[in-house]
């Protein structure tokens, strides 16, 4: 290889890294990043419409629709017991991202991925038990088209969220809101039954895997 190609190679590099560092990637995203827009008050119902509803349809979940208030607590309950179990353990996704990455191991990309074939590849054999109802799954581009997937966590409360950059053992980049050096979002804030005060998460963490010959490549 001659040296000016050499020196294309890691201009071309170092141009990725750039974009990926500064901010989301460059490619049309099925998983939406809500605006974040903090309102007064105790509607608990807003919180669902506005941070769980478009990340459930872009899932392609089927049957989204308002929630009442009853059914908005319920999956606060639900989303923060599934965040805490898989922020406290830093290789909960890896049986995941090995199963998508050997599915695809003899194709040079990830066109194709969503949550519903993520869900059906997770099916195929052992592996830690995902709720595919909490996150979405699709494609994003580092250096070529769909050469990454992406598996975005909704309704984060604030200290997972902080907790979130401590990952790293799987996946190539974790973005925070959109981007990698995106910051917590403090929670939606209620009270239950009046009396008991809950926080709602409005964070968005994204763990990216690009593809690798044995995984995710790691940085």
């Amino acid at each position: 290889m001659t040296p000016l190609k050499i020196s294309m190679m890691r201009a071309a590099t170092l141009i990725a890294y750039a974009c990926l560092a500064n901010g989301p990637l460059r490619a049309a995203t099925e998983c939406p990043v809500p605006a974040f827009a903090a309102k007064p008050g105790d509607q608990i119902t807003d919180w669902h419409e506005k941070y769980i509803m478009p990340a459930m349809i872009a899932a392609g979940l089927p049957g989204v629709k308002s929630a009442s208030k009853e059914q908005a607590e319920a999956l606060v309950d639900k989303l923060q017991a599934f965040h805490q179990a898989s922020f406290g353990d830093p290789l909960f996704f890896e049986p995941l991202a090995q199963k998508i990455s050997i599915h695809y191991g003899k194709v040079g990309d990830f066109k194709g991925l969503n949550t519903s074939t993520a869900e059906k590849i997770n099916k195929a054999g052992a592996g830690t038990s995902v709720d595919f109802s909490a996150l979405c799954i699709d494609t994003r581009r580092i250096r070529l088209p769909d050469d990454t997937f992406v598996i975005t966590m909704f309704g984060v409360n604030n200290d997972n969220c902080r907790h979130a950059s401590l990952r790293g053992i799987v996946f190539t980049s974790i973005l925070i809101n959109g981007a990698t050096n995106g910051e917590c979002r403090p929670d939606h804030a209620y009270t239950k039954r009046f009396i008991f005060p809950v926080s709602a998460g409005t964070n968005n963490i994204t763990f990216l895997c690009e593809k690798d010959a044995n995984g995710c490549a790691r940085r």
